[in-house]
């Protein structure tokens, strides 16, 4: 990549960023294209030199949010762990994700339904093979016997569901780092499906311990 292909990803980047930031504070409809300018002290028409309208940018936060998911997820698929550990470090990512990149992820929880058909179709179908790849490292823990039988499709949705609602409480000021977080939820939430005779497999479990009463 020459250095101008370099700025100029760097400069898309900062818009997409910039309007996930615009996006979650005051609502898709409600912000503007001369605000992100503003906020990034472009003028509207270099904005539109890098997007094609204000559809498109959302399509823009949505498509980086699933690229990143999905790319941590590959690197922990690639990785060779048993399927109990890939799956927790699948949630530990997700949810550290999520919270790193937290403007980008409440648009696109927050905003799908805003989404054009033509561009929805594009984000079903990565979300799609986000689930895939999870649902496949179940069915082999569930195949290997390191998993007990469970149906798959509601696991994943609960997984997806609790891990998703930690940006409705979460808070930097709680005893517990996000690193904390994350553990506790890939223990508590793997721990159940675990087979009857989990210690055949040479794995640790263990709960991750929380605070009493901790102000989470």
């Amino acid at each position: 990549m020459s250095f101008r292909e370099e700025r100029a990803a760097e400069r898309r980047l900062n818009i997409v960023k910039a309007a996930a930031k615009l996006f979650s504070e005051k609502g898709y409809h409600d912000a503007t294209i001369e605000e992100i300018a503003r906020e990034l002290k472009y003028t509207k028409g270099s904005i539109y030199y890098y997007i094609n309208s204000k559809q498109d940018l959302l399509f823009q936060c949505h498509d980086l949010a699933m690229n990143l998911l999905l790319e941590n997820l590959q690197k922990i698929k690639d990785s060779g762990l048993p399927p109990d550990l890939m799956l927790k470090e699948v949630i530990k990512g997700h949810i550290e994700t999520l919270m790193s990149e937290f403007n980008l992820i409440t648009v696109t929880l927050g905003s799908d339904y805003e989404l054009e058909e033509k561009y929805s179709e594009i984000i079903i179908g990565k979300r799609d093979r986000y689930e895939n790849i999870i649902a496949g490292i179940i069915r082999d823990g569930i195949k290997r016997g390191v998993f007990r039988e469970v149906p798959v499709k509601v696991v994943i949705n609960l997984i997806m569901g609790a891990a998703n609602w930690i940006g409705r409480w979460y808070s930097e000021d709680g005893p517990m780092t996000m690193q904390e977080i994350s553990q506790f939820y890939a223990d508590y939430l793997v721990e159940p499906l675990l087979s009857q005779n989990p210690d055949h497999f040479g794995t640790k479990r263990a709960f991750t311990t929380c605070p009493e009463d901790a102000k989470i």
